[in-house]
């Protein structure tokens, strides 16, 4: 059986990004199969293709990280779903705060501050601190003065990513002391189109705030519980073709 290349693995091989390998796909001048969601590259067709050295059957260091075994295929819609129907923002991200799927109903105040490369920076690291703050999911106030929370995503003890709820008030008051002219002039924005904004920020009552968090804690073990799958497919994969060396 031929051994299954995973996309980061082909990246290293032939020097290009995951944008390039996906146009190379849609193009034609790549063939792969899909694994639960995710491409993998039979190594004998790369052979043909591109002349790849020779290796040795694939070891428990050549697997995908964590975080690559997720499906983003499968839980894009998850995210948007859970989004529009607790009528927050959502988004899943690295533990360092780097985005893995676009923002999911995202309102128009934090789409223009998303839009600042100072203002992305700011959510960034919002959302990365909360990677250090360990429990489950709770309120946080973000660099904007927004609520937000998170759920962590974990195989077993380990944690790979995040998914937060955010971009809403628990109070009009807390709308108010939103400092719209301070974040307008940190982060490059016209302060009007950003105040108009600001006025639309979504409101969750306090009331509703338990049940959020609760359904986001749910949204996170269902992440988890198929990035575990999927690993432990890849691992069998694997297994199998080890075998196939002997």
């Amino acid at each position: 059986m031929d051994d299954l290349l995973t996309t980061k693995q082909l990246q290293e091989l032939l020097q290009v990004d995951r944008t390039t390998i996906y146009r190379m796909l849609s193009d034609g001048r790549l063939r792969g199969i899909r694994v639960g969601g995710q491409w993998r590259f039979p190594r004998a067709l790369l052979e043909q293709c591109f002349a790849l050295p020779q290796t040795a059957a694939p070891s428990a260091a050549d697997m995908p990280t964590e975080l690559e075994v997720l499906p983003l295929d499968c839980l894009q819609p998850i995210q948007e779903i859970f989004a529009t129907a607790a009528n927050v923002g959502a988004v899943t991200t690295t533990i360092d705060g780097k985005a893995i799927m676009p923002v999911a109903n995202s309102c128009t105040f934090c789409d223009l501050i998303l839009a600042s490369p100072e203002g992305r920076k700011r959510c960034e690291a919002s959302w990365a601190r909360l990677a250090t703050i360990g429990g489950a999911p709770r309120l946080e106030r973000c660099h904007a003065g927004l609520a937000y929370t998170r759920g962590r995503v974990q195989i077993g003890d380990q944690f790979i990513g995040m998914i937060f709820a955010g971009q809403f008030v628990t109070t009009a008051a807390a709308r108010q002391k939103i400092n719209v002219a301070a974040i307008a002039r940190a982060c490059g924005i016209e302060e009007k189109a950003l105040r108009d904004a600001a006025r639309q920020i979504r409101l969750v009552e306090p009331q509703r705030v338990e049940w959020l968090l609760n359904l986001l804690q749910k949204v996170a073990d269902t992440f988890s519980h198929i990035a575990r799958r999927q690993m432990d497919l890849l691992e069998r994969l694997r297994q199998v073709a080890q075998l196939a060396q002997v």
